[in-house]
């Protein structure tokens, strides 16, 4: 499959923000649940013949499914989400595992139980 990807240049109003009174994890849902739909609809209904000027029209005749700068911005800017260097640090460090065994004092003396 060949992949293709536009910046659409949306022109909105200055200092428009979105509001909604569901929660960011909703929101997220909504966000991906979109994006599926999109990607079906490409799937199904846009030819592979004229692929390219399809996908430029689509953006003007199927606005439900183009997902609005203001969304994602709201979620970009939401604090209770990790952000950037959080959410590398996270999946990047080594996770630190301490057994139970270890925090028990004395040591076992039997270091090999099979002998």
């Amino acid at each position: 499959k060949q992949w293709y990807q536009r910046r659409v240049r949306a022109v909105r109003p200055l200092e428009q923000k979105h509001e909604t009174s569901d929660s960011i994890s909703q929101v997220i849902i909504n966000l991906i649940k979109q994006t599926v739909s999109l990607s079906e609809y490409v799937n199904h209904n846009v030819p592979k013949v004229n692929y390219r000027a399809r996908c430029e029209t689509m953006v003007t005749s199927q606005t439900q499914l183009i997902t609005s700068e203001e969304i994602v911005e709201y979620i970009a800017n939401d604090r209770s989400l990790f952000g950037t260097s959080e959410y590398v640090d996270k999946y990047t460090k080594p996770l630190d595992v301490v057994l139970d065994q270890e925090l028990i004092w004395p040591l076992e003396v039997r270091l090999f139980p099979y002998m």
